[in-house]
């Protein structure tokens, strides 16, 4: 009777080893079959599940399998540890290329949230008071949601908005910085918003708030081929934001980020989790979906993730610099890692 319990939970496990590392493998090609790109957003809860079964097949004396299995989830963790393991917030460390990163005005702070169409507007509105960024970029925006963030204004004088209605589909950016005359692009069915921004002393920025649907079945891939006659011509430097709805080393950001010849930030870690579970589990069995993209001139200091307010999604702090000079021109000393690309 034992053995033949054994034999039976050996075969489930390794039928569910099978499952598990095909599922991870077939995420590694969602640049070529949509499917494994919705397969691939759960990169990082496959790895630890499938590390899990592992260990049941090594106690099962099946130490083959369980060292195949081992080996497929040691191959995913390298692709998201990066993104995973968060990072705290550092300044650099040379004091003179701090000095010559501080740019025209100075370092820089950016507010980065989905603030859910239905949710209480009072925490977010007390986030941003609180953390007092120079920009912030939203989504989910509505009617209602532009009349609760009407007393802000005063202290951001420069803001724009895109695709506000009565349901959740609308972009704002609130900017403490003078917009600049031209380059506002508004394309509401695609998520997306950009401003230039006005540093002054001939530098600018631009801005893009970003909220792209979910992926397959939903249309997201359809979003980001429209995209492609807009990501290419933004200027430089370029700093976008935004609930992707894509984990950072899914093919959408990859192709987003090959676009707009940016970088996704590492160490974000986890920041969306359904309603429907306890929000206290959102930065640990939470989806990586809200990410900070960075284009050459512009010095990430640090991303970190902010208390939940009443969306479901946590709130993104992003530090950084941009160091004066040219438009578009090159910065060698930039001072985040890069993140390695899938």
């Amino acid at each position: 009777m034992k053995t033949s319990l054994h034999r039976l939970f050996a075969t489930l496990a390794l039928g569910l080893a099978l499952l598990l590392g095909a599922a991870l493998v077939c995420g590694f090609f969602g640049q070529t079959v949509p499917f494994f790109d919705s397969l691939g957003q759960f990169r990082a809860h496959l790895t630890v599940a499938l590390f899990a079964v592992a260990l049941l097949l090594l106690s099962l004396r099946r130490v083959l399998a369980a060292i195949l299995a081992a080996a497929v989830a040691a191959y995913a963790v390298l692709s998201v540890s990066a993104f995973i393991v968060p990072r705290p917030a550092e300044p650099p460390s040379d004091p003179a290329v701090a000095t010559a990163a501080s740019g025209p005005r100075g370092p820089l702070t950016l507010l980065q949230m989905n603030l859910r169409y239905d949710a209480d507007p009072a925490p977010a509105i007390a986030m941003i008071t609180r953390l007092d960024p120079d920009i912030v970029t939203l989504q989910e925006i509505n009617r209602r949601w532009a009349d609760a963030l009407g007393p802000l204004r005063s202290k951001y004088a420069h803001d724009a908005s895109c695709g506000v209605g009565d349901f959740k589909g609308g972009l704002a950016i609130l900017s403490k910085i003078p917009f600049g005359e031209d380059d506002a692009i508004c394309r509401a069915e695609d998520g997306f918003l950009s401003r230039r921004l006005d540093l002054g002393q001939g530098t600018g920025l631009t801005v893009v708030s970003e909220h792209l649907v979910w992926p397959w079945p939903y249309r997201q891939k359809r979003q980001i081929a429209r995209l492609t006659t807009v990501l290419p011509d933004l200027k430089k430097p370029l700093l976008v934001a935004g609930d992707f709805n894509a984990a950072p080393w899914s093919a959408t950001v990859q192709r987003y980020a090959d676009l707009s010849a940016t970088t996704p930030a590492p160490g974000i870690g986890p920041t969306w989790l359904t309603t429907r579970l306890p929000g206290a589990l959102r930065p640990f069995l939470g989806l990586p979906i809200d990410n900070i993209l960075s284009s050459e001139g512009v010095r990430l200091h640090g991303v970190t993730r902010q208390a939940a307010t009443a969306s479901d999604h946590l709130p993104l702090l992003v530090k950084f610099d941009v160091p004066q000079g040219p438009t578009g021109a090159k910065d060698p000393a930039r001072l985040v890692d890069q993140a390695p690309r899938r």
